[in-house]
């Protein structure tokens, strides 16, 4: 019997008990949360008790550790009265909430309430959950063989940190978090090579597995998740001070763990993904694309709500155009007049409460001219009538975006300057190419160490500072210049192969120029951070750049 089936059985057998427990509770901390006594607190926490012994007769752990947090939180002295006040309340929502989806689905998905546990035990001053919480996994499994890393990774892990932070800024402001994910990828995939036949090769392994789930399964992007990164930067740092014997630590097999449950909840089943599940013996019990229905059923309203109201505002709209239709023919009765201004004051009072602020003001502005067109002569009408179109055409349009984008209030702009544009396009696609082609030939050499495959990188590079000159990317071109002497200098015109090491830190240099270029061709702002991780890396190779 599969899981949704056993707790469609138990449920069966206790839900009518847990819903009129769980309503009791909720009157209760009501009757609490107006005149903060303690008797109605300790007759909710009386009601609570006996929801989480349900819940632990029902195997339900993450609506049993949440209710046990909340009875933690209310017997915390120490705890100001307005604090409990606001993080109980706010739990006991996501409890119910959570409970209502589980008696619709059958189905019990505890990390769904780890941010609401969290929530509780920040309150009461203990140390947050992390999202892998409620998942086990054996993290000395039977790994397979592979060959010992074939160059010296220790020199570079600095430069790598400083790459990966260089994303994490990316990933933690929500500013081109896509350019941040890549950073971070890359020096991810250079610590797997580089840590091959070490301690810390499956942690490393597991990351970059993770990383590859979150990244093409667009997974949510959670506080806890952004965090993880965070604290994956710290042991960077303390790999860098002590070694790769951090990796026996509690926190990297916390972390460890953390990347593993995020790969649980992939649906690939090919590549570096499938090879970690296999490996691990990972047997999801979900996955992110069911999590993030979940997600936004517990949040409260959902595209779903966004799409009613749309609906309704075209409803709405669509019975004002019709009085505007026989307006235009006659003058509308004082009754019809005022139907109208009412249809109208009470759009724009909706569209304000969902913070469409312009909206909103532009439907008021039409109020007035409802209003006086009973006085209006005939071309006055007509004008007013216009207007009050122009501003519903605007309504509906906008319509057909609520709860999409974050921001419709912002007027169209017309981009001038056409053949600029396309020139930058075509700038852009010739440097792409241009680094696109040299990073293949590298990865090409590295492989069989037949220098062929790099007899065309410098007419590629030349191609890309060429392009880099007219964008006026001063820096950037120098930095493409010191990859061509270095090819010149060190590796096409020696005898002695080039180290693997110093072709990673010239691919590391192209692909930040690459991020830096695509980071620019869709912002004003140049990444500074970005190019200054190309300067670095060239000076490791012996090459200064001002």
């Amino acid at each position: 019997m599969n899981q949704a089936s056993n707790i469609s059985v138990s449920i069966g057998l206790v839900r009518k008990e847990l819903e009129s427990t769980l309503q009791k509770a909720e009157s209760y901390f009501s009757q609490f949360s107006e005149n903060l006594d303690g008797t109605h607190l300790k007759l909710f926490a009386d009601e609570l008790n006996l929801v989480r012994g349900t819940f632990k007769l029902l195997e339900l752990s993450g609506a049993e550790a949440l209710s046990a947090e909340m009875l933690s939180l209310i017997g915390d002295g120490s705890v100001k009265q307005v604090l409990k006040l606001e993080v109980l309340g706010q739990a006991l929502i996501g409890l119910t909430q959570y409970v209502n989806i589980l008696f619709e689905q059958e189905v019990d998905h505890p990390i769904l309430l780890i941010p609401t546990i969290n929530q509780v035990r920040k309150a009461g001053g203990h140390r947050l959950f992390s999202e892998s919480h409620f998942f086990s996994v054996n993290l000395r499994p039977k790994l397979p063989v592979i060959d010992k890393a074939k160059f010296d990774i220790k020199p570079h892990l600095p430069r790598l940190r400083l790459m990966f932070q260089a994303g994490l800024l990316r990933v933690l402001k929500d500013k081109n978090p896509e350019i941040g994910f890549k950073l971070i990828e890359r020096s991810l995939m250079l610590l797997e090579r580089g840590l091959r036949g070490t301690l810390a090769w499956p942690f490393w392994w597991s990351s970059v597995a993770a990383l590859q789930a979150i990244t093409s399964e667009h997974y949510d992007l959670t506080l806890a998740r952004k965090m993880l990164f965070s604290r994956v930067d710290i042991l960077m740092r303390a790999m860098i001070k002590n070694g790769i014997k951090v990796f026996s630590s509690q926190h990297a097999n916390e972390l460890h763990k953390d990347f593993l449950h995020l790969v649980s909840l992939s649906g690939v089943k090919e590549g570096v993904i499938a090879e970690v599940k296999a490996a691990y013996e990972i047997k999801p019990s979900t996955i992110e694309e069911q999590l993030k229905i979940e997600r936004k059923q517990l949040a409260g309203p959902d595209i779903g709500s966004f799409d009613a109201l749309s609906k309704a505002f075209k409803e709405e709209i669509q019975s004002v155009k019709e009085a505007l239709d026989a307006s235009e023919k006659s003058a509308l009765t004082p009754e019809q007049t005022e139907e109208m201004r009412e249809r109208l004051a009470g759009m724009a009072g909706i569209l304000k409460v969902i913070h469409q602020d312009a909206l909103s003001q532009r439907l008021e502005e039409q109020l007035s001219h409802i209003i006086a067109m009973t006085e209006f002569s005939q071309e006055e009408r007509l004008t007013a009538l216009a207007s009050v179109a122009d501003a519903l055409l605007q309504v509906e349009l906008a319509s057909d975006r609520f709860g999409r984008q974050a921001n419709i209030n912002s007027k169209q702009e017309i981009i001038g300057a056409g053949h600029y544009y396309e020139a930058r396009i075509v700038l852009y696609d010739e440097i792409n190419t241009g680094l696109s082609v040299s990073k293949r030939a590298i990865a090409s050499y590295v492989d069989n160490k037949d220098k062929l495959h790099l007899a065309n990188i410098a007419q590629a590079l030349s191609g890309v500072k060429g392009a880099l000159i007219f964008l006026n990317e001063e820096q950037a071109v120098q930095v493409i210049w010191a990859a061509i002497r270095f090819l010149n200098e060190k590796v096409l015109n020696t005898d002695h192969p080039a180290g693997e090491a110093k072709l990673e830190v010239l691919a590391d240099v192209l692909t930040s120029i690459e991020y830096y270029i695509e980071t620019v061709s869709q912002s004003d702002v140049a990444p500074k951070d970005i190019l200054s991780l190309a300067v670095k890396s060239m000076a490791q190779l012996g090459y200064r750049i001002s």
